[in-house]
Order: structure tokens, then C-alpha cells, then sequence
């Protein structure tokens, strides 16, 4: 009976130490970013992404991820937008669950939602597609791994609009 209680033990100990994913996301190289681009439209915003102007890079690791049938290590994240103005929510996306493998990446600017927050702020009369009204922003990009424990560190980023 001893033999059988610490064989539990053992393993439920390797258990809650299995499948820990480790990782940040960084807007060009810093886990915050105040962004500045031409005028106030989100559409320039965009093009500047698009531009390698600024970049979201998302690395992980990963410790005892079961192998897929290739033999790699998968895990799939969630991936979440949050926008602020002056303080308030103005809109949350989350994406379905995407596969990655370890390592360190660049994120399309597709990959997070706050473009599309942004560009929908106003009435879509022709002289105002894409304006963001004038205030302070903060976006919020996140990443949430599914089925492990662990953490990736989110990015902030701070637009001022006038």
C-alpha cells in the first residue's frame, strides 16, 4: 500500500511539472510600445506593420509537449486584442486556436484584431473610413496557450491620436 501511495505521488508530482509553455510577445523588441504614424488613420497604421515600420515578434519554449505524428512539439494558442480609449473598453477579439511550434517569430499584423477595433470607431461616411477618433489608446495583444500551463507575457501598445 506504501509502494502504491508513493507511486501516486510521483506521479502527479511529473504530471503537474509536464506540458509548461514559456514565452513573451514583444512590439518592436519591447513588451511596451508607444507608436506613432502618419495622421489618424488605422489604415496607415496598417501599412506601417505591413512595412516592417514596426514588428510583433512571439517566442516561446516549450518542456514535455507530447510529439505530434511528425515527432514535433505543437501548442495551440489562443490569441486575443484588447483596446482601450481614455481608459475605457472599447472592444475585445479573440481568434481561434492556432498551432505553433517553439521558437521565436514574427507575427503578421493579421494575427491581432486592433486594426479592425480601430477602423470601426466611426460611422462609415466615405470622408471618415479608417479614422480613429482623437484620444489616448491602449492595445493589448495577448497569447494563451491551450492544454498546458505556463504563461506568455503580453504587449501593450500606446497611441496618441489628436
Amino acid at each position: 500500500m506504501k509502494k502504491i501511495i508513493i507511486l501516486t505521488i510521483v506521479f502527479f508530482t511529473i504530471q503537474t511539472q509536464a506540458q509548461l509553455v514559456q514565452g513573451e510577445l514583444k512590439i518592436d523588441e519591447n513588451s511596451k510600445a508607444e507608436l506613432s504614424f502618419k495622421g489618424n488613420k488605422a489604415v496607415n497604421l496598417y501599412a506601417d506593420f505591413r512595412e516592417n515600420k514596426h514588428k510583433i515578434n512571439f517566442v516561446f519554449t516549450s518542456t514535455d509537449i507530447p510529439l505530434n505524428s511528425d515527432k514535433k512539439e505543437v501548442v495551440q494558442f489562443v490569441f486575443s486584442t484588447t483596446v482601450f480609449k481614455n481608459g475605457k473598453n472599447i472592444g475585445t477579439m479573440k481568434r481561434s486556436p492556432m498551432p505553433f511550434f517553439p521558437g521565436d517569430m514574427f507575427m503578421p499584423i493579421e494575427t491581432f484584431d486592433f486594426i479592425s477595433i480601430l477602423s470601426n470607431l466611426q460611422t462609415n461616411a466615405e470622408d471618415k473610413i479608417s479614422e480613429i477618433p482623437a484620444g489616448s489608446y491602449e492595445i493589448i495583444i495577448e497569447a494563451k496557450p491551450i492544454g498546458t500551463k505556463g504563461n506568455i507575457s503580453s504587449a501593450r501598445l500606446f497611441l496618441k491620436i489628436n
